[in-house]
């Protein structure tokens, strides 16, 4: 006998059929005959896209149905003048694979410290703060002072360069005005 056109068997979300052979195999036909259709199985795959926290494409994979999607090493992501970054994990949870699924990486940021130091005219440290973040405006306190020689008495004029919020280490240097005694 022939059938014709193989028989198909609806894909399920696990697997997708092929027709294999019939059961028993076919022969000539002498007398009535049952014959049953047999599958061969395969595993769906599906993608797993990997995505950095800004959308960039980290990487793809294929997994198969009901595997465990797994990275690996943990994604980095740049310091920058601000912030550092530490992965922190995904968008959601990581789940055994059922279909087409995306993961976003998620991190913690930390405010970057810095040190200032306050330096008198005559390059000597008068003070060095350490841990200062990013964005907070540097302040020494009182006015540093500078004692008067026979020549001149000192004032204190401000710092060079002029202070300004903090966005890396900076050195800060005590300049004064300076008056002939009489």
């Amino acid at each position: 006998p022939e059938y014709g056109e193989n028989p198909t068997k609806a894909a399920t979300d696990e697997y997708t059929y092929t027709f294999d052979k019939w059961t028993p195999e076919l022969e000539a036909v002498t007398k009535d005959a049952t014959y049953q259709a047999s599958y061969k199985a395969e595993k769906n795959s599906y993608k797993v896209t990997w995505l950095d926290e800004d959308g960039s494409l980290l990487r793809e994979d294929t997994v198969k149905y009901g595997e465990m999607p797994e990275y690996g090493e943990n994604p980095t992501k740049a310091a920058d003048a601000q912030y550092t970054y530490t992965f922190k994990g995904w968008d959601k949870p990581l789940e055994k694979v059922t279909k087409d699924v995306t993961y976003t990486a998620v991190y913690d940021k930390a405010v970057n410290k810095y040190t200032v130091t306050w330096k008198n005219d005559d390059g000597s440290i008068l003070r060095t703060d350490k841990n200062v973040e990013y964005g907070t405006m540097p302040n020494y306190g009182a006015n540093p002072t500078k004692a008067a020689d026979a020549q001149y008495t000192y004032t204190f004029k401000g710092w060079t360069p002029k202070v300004k919020t903090v966005t890396g280490d900076a050195v800060y240097t005590a300049v004064y005005d300076k008056a002939v005694n009489k």
